[in-house]
């Protein structure tokens, strides 16, 4: 039982990794920020060949989880919404290193699910996110 446990979360991971870039890193990203200098959101290019813009719902704090929502597109034109947690972690240059994790769905991945049930595990495996990003 638990070997076929294992082949199934293997399964689902190489599936997810085919199906949708598993980590988005906004490389040349801009901050987004509140009339107090306080960072409130990154827009940038990710590695779905796309955009993102996320939103913080309240200004970034750090050594905090911070929550957020975000929209963007992956291979230029499909877009996706999603949702997750970025934790700041200060580094010793002055530097901000933002880990995280989050949820991600395109209209591509609804609309496989409701005329193929049988991708619906491979869009759940894809809609999970991690996220790195550095803040200069």
């Amino acid at each position: 039982m638990k070997k076929w446990f294992l082949l199934a979360v293997v399964f689902l991971f190489v599936v997810a990794l085919m199906a949708d870039p598993l980590i988005v890193w906004p490389v040349y990203g801009e901050a987004k920020l509140d009339v107090f200098g306080n960072i409130t959101g990154w827009a940038g290019p990710n590695l779905g060949l796309g955009w993102t813009w996320k939103t913080y719902f309240s200004p970034l704090e750090l050594q905090k989880v911070n929550f957020y929502y975000e929209f963007g597109t992956n291979i230029i034109i499909f877009p996706y919404i999603g949702a997750g947690f970025d934790y700041a972690l200060v580094l010793q240059n002055s530097q901000t290193l933002l880990v995280g994790a989050g949820v991600a769905a395109s209209p591509l991945q609804v609309i496989s699910a409701i005329f193929s049930p049988a991708t619906i595990p491979a869009s759940i495996a894809s809609a999970i996110r991690l996220s790195v990003a550095v803040v200069f």
